[in-house]
């Protein structure tokens, strides 16, 4: 019989890939890491050896032969982590989904049965690939067995073969048991030979063969103190054998039938994938069935039955569709583009779906004419649905079309409904809320695009009932609905970058990093490569001799945080991260922006995320236009380069004013918070005198700025660790700042514990306007993991507030730019701030416009208050003053 068996240590597997992989969970706080690395590693291991067979052995409880030998065999090991124990059932489901054969034997641990199977396999002429971490399988490599074992993390694999053993080791695999009886082993509490390490005991065992006859030849060892050991040590070591050996006799039997590899059960694959939230694996698998549907033209698997598309053969066809789809109720509408880049991309191919019926248009139209007959759907009110609105809608403008809001988005809806989801595509979300795969057809891309479009008609009414109980109807249909139409417009408007000014400071910082480069060495005593963590860690800790903060696997650190610690004790700390600071930003956002720059606009056309995090907040990428330096004066005069479009234009910065304070006072109730912002006090001078007992006029800075890392270190849940760290202050002091400000503040703390107390009785935190976010850190038994579920649940509702009323806002402005026709664009949403393109004549109506929709976007019991500045670029701004 010839073929390959692969044999899986399914305890060593899960061990390995729980402590490799950061605590993961799923929305309903399930713990998954282990599951997702043992399926990576699975799924690796079948990629390259491609068996015929596999089996996967797991040990059956603590109680063995070996426990019956020694009953502290293994006693000192801590039981199993909470987070990982139930984690086992699930890999166990996965297998079963997988058909994938798994073996347990009472009294016997999973090596012992990979042994046993191993050996049979052999007699039946099969090859034998063993997957683990433990190195004790070393000792089954024979002629038809080799052992993949696992070196670091989940990724990193070394096969040993009969040469690869012999190489390492000198010695036979059988001899390896002799070697851990001389030197036993402390993870499993075997006792061995005392002195005697693996060095030691590979060479006894290479010189005598084996353990009796090392231990019968003791006395020519010329060390005594060994030799004596040896002898007064002898039963122990033959026990450690006995204990180290794997019995390759256990009552298993090799059943060849019940480990052939299968097919998968994808209904039951793709349910599992769908509950442990694992979106990457989803697709995998739902591409595997594309590929077997392409090869079978089936799949055993319950997909989406979208009815057959109508091709449509030219404009004129799709212009009279569109006509004949006025007044009927929700239309679907899936674009798909020649590339991600919407503003350049041509049209590959679209679809329309509605009461049960398809439509497609192939690609290869002009992209104007395309537009142009889509517009009386695109800019009327039929109800007009997408997956990725934004996307569709920047496309159709750039293309000539106008646009309203969309009807629905369901990426938008999906991400209401778990905002922590990594992703929100369509067939993810069809999967989850439809219960049905969303499959690929290669052979025919038209009827793909029609099921995409058939898919997010079909969607849209089940995820729109759930946002609607879900309590966030009017925060879907109100702000997010219209703000993507609002993105869009901000995206293919793009900002004005000054190519000149990027160019002058990109030489300025070449000069500067080349004077802290030689001050760097001086301060060194000798040239090394700054930019090496190694040879920077030995200037720093060997030669300087300053103390290690703290290790990582490959040595001390020289993290940001580290340098920042080490620069109060030696100025060259000081420098290098002055150096790290200037080198990061000449590479982000001088050498990083100017490919970025459009050819035909001239300008930054970035990204605005609407579905990434998870408190609300919109994020920026491609440029990541929201993360330019501020703390830095040499980063924030990088915003210099961003300038209106042409001349006779300013910039328009909207800002809001401590805003997050301002949802602490309106939703904490406590009366002192909210009088300072209703007499228009400085909040951290008044904080100040509150916390300090002292007038408004005693306040020091130093006490101003105390009190303004407290007020906003609440907000975050900030420790006295932390506190003391900012404010470079003993832990004890920081404890008295932030208990006296709780005393002074008593509803500040009573909210923030109710806010807790509320999200472990409902699972959730919501914002001003209702937004969700669901924390099942709150619920786990470790306590970092829980600890931060707390200070989310504390945070989030301020954060969530924030986002919510700067996008309600940015709706707000948008709609009255309209609605008069002026010629101002929002080109950026910085945080709490806006930014505008505005013509001269506009700046003074247009700065009314935008403080009075900002300050008035939601009513809360303390003001909110919107700082105007104006000027030629980011940088160069100054107060606007209304009339």
């Amino acid at each position: 019989m010839r073929g390959k068996l692969l044999l899986v240590d399914g305890n060593s597997v899960a061990h390995r890939a729980f402590h490799a992989l950061p605590l993961l969970s799923n929305s309903a706080g399930a713990f998954t890491n282990a599951v997702y690395g043992f399926t990576l590693m699975l799924q690796k291991a079948l990629e390259e050896a491609g068996p015929d067979y596999v089996a996967v052995a797991f040990d059956h409880g603590r109680v063995t032969f070996r426990t019956e030998l020694l009953a502290t065999y293994k006693g000192h090991r801590p039981e199993t982590a909470v987070e990982l124990r139930p984690q086992f059932a699930l890999i166990k489901k996965l297998l079963q989904a997988w058909r994938i054969a798994t073996y347990e034997c009472e009294g016997f641990e999973a090596d012992d049965l990979i042994g046993t199977l191993a050996r049979q396999a052999e007699n039946k002429g099969l090859a034998c690939l063993i997957l683990t971490g433990d190195r004790d399988a070393l000792q089954l490599v024979s002629e038809k067995t080799k052992v993949m074992l696992m070196r670091r993390g989940i990724s990193q694999v070394e096969v040993y073969d009969l040469l690869a053993v012999r190489a390492q080791y000198g010695l036979e695999p059988p001899q390896l048991i002799d070697v851990k009886a001389l030197m036993g082993d402390a993870s499993d509490n075997i006792p061995g030979v005392p002195g005697i390490g693996e060095k030691t005991a590979v060479q006894l065992v290479q010189q005598f063969g084996d353990l009796e006859t090392v231990l019968a030849r003791a006395g020519e060892i010329k060390r005594r103190k060994m030799a004596e050991n040896l002898q007064a040590h002898a039963d122990q070591a033959r026990l450690a054998k006995r204990l180290a050996a794997i019995d390759c006799r256990a009552p298993v039997e090799l059943d060849l039938e019940y480990c052939r590899r299968r097919r998968p059960d994808y209904e039951a694959l793709l349910a599992l994938f769908k509950e442990l939230q694992f979106n990457s694996l989803l697709r995998g698998v739902l591409k595997e069935m594309e590929e077997l549907k392409k090869e079978e033209g089936r799949v055993e698997v319950r997909g989406l039955e979208a009815p057959r598309p109508l091709v449509l053969e030219g404009i004129g066809q799709l212009e009279g569709l569109v006509r004949d789809l006025a007044g009927r109720g929700e239309v679907a509408l899936e674009l798909e583009y020649t590339s991600p880049n919407y503003m350049e991309a041509d049209l590959a191919a679209l679809a329309l779906a509605w009461e049960g019926q398809t439509a497609v248009l192939p690609g290869g139209w002009p992209r104007r004419a395309v537009a142009a007959a889509l517009e009386p759907l695109a800019a009327g009110r039929e109800g007009l649905l997408f997956h990725d609105a934004k996307a569709a809608m920047l496309w159709l403008a750039e293309s000539g079309a106008r646009v309203a809001d969309p009807a629905g988005d369901t990426m938008i809806a999906g991400y209401l409904l778990d905002p922590t989801a990594s992703r929100h595509d369509l067939p993810a979300l069809c999967l989850e809320h439809l219960d049905v795969a969303l499959v690929e057809d290669r052979d025919e891309p038209l009827l793909s695009v029609a099921g995409r479009a058939y898919g997010v008609l079909r969607l849209h009414r089940v995820l729109a009932e759930k946002v609607r109980l879900a309590a966030m109807e009017k925060l879907y249909r109100e702000v997010e609905l219209p703000l993507s139409r609002v993105l869009a417009a901000m995206e293919r408007s793009g900002v004005a970058v000054d190519r000149l000014t990027l160019d002058v400071m990109g030489e300025e910082f070449d000069r500067a990093l080349q004077e802290l480069t030689e001050e760097i060495y001086r301060l060194a005593g000798e040239e090394f490569n700054i930019n090496s963590p190694r040879q920077l860690a030995a200037i720093l800790f060997e030669k300087l001799g300053l103390p290690p903060v703290k290790k990582t696997k490959t040595g001390f650190s020289t993290d940001a945080e580290v340098l920042e610690e080490l620069a109060a004790k030696h100025e060259i700390a000081a420098r290098l991260v002055e150096y790290r600071q200037i080198m990061k930003l000449k590479s982000t956002y001088i050498d990083g922006l100017k490919p970025l720059i459009n050819p035909r606009t001239g300008r930054l056309h970035t990204s605005f995320n609407q579905t990434v995090t998870a408190t609300g907040r919109l994020s920026s990428s491609e440029p990541n236009l929201q993360n330019i330096p501020v703390r830095l004066e040499l980063g924030r005069r990088l915003r210099r380069a961003f300038v209106p479009r042409e001349a006779g234009r300013v910039l328009l910065a909207a800002d809001y004013s401590q805003i997050e304070l301002r949802i602490m006072a309106h939703l904490s109730g406590d009366e002192k918070l909210r009088e300072a912002f209703l007499l228009g006090e400085d909040i951290h001078a008044r904080t100040a005198a509150e916390v300090f007992g002292v007038s408004l006029e005693e306040v020091t800075p130093e006490m101003r700025r105390a009190a303004k890392a407290v007020n906003f270190g609440i907000i975050y849940g900030i420790s006295d660790y932390g506190l003391s760290r900012d404010l470079g202050i003993s832990r004890r002091e920081a404890h008295d700042y932030i208990e006296r400000y709780f005393r002074r503040y008593p509803k500040v703390k009573a909210y923030l514990e109710e806010a807790v107390r509320e999200a472990r009785e409902t699972g959730y935190v919501t914002t001003l306007l209702g937004r969700r976010r669901y924390l099942p850190d709150l619920f786990s038994p470790n306590h970092n993991i829980r600890s931060f579920g707390e200070r989310t649940a504390r945070n989030t509702p301020i954060q969530g507030s924030a986002a919510d009323i700067i996008k309600v806002a940015m709706v707000g402005i948008f709609r009255r730019l309209e609605e008069r026709a002026l010629k101002t664009e929002m080109i950026l949403q910085v945080h709490d701030e806006l930014i505008f393109d505005v013509p001269e004549g506009e700046l003074e109506l247009v700065g009314a416009l935008v403080k009075e929709e900002m300050e008035n976007a939601v009513p809360l019991e303390v003001p909110l208050k919107v700082d105007l500045k104006y000027g030629p670029n980011w940088y160069d701004l100054k107060p606007l003053h209304l009339p």
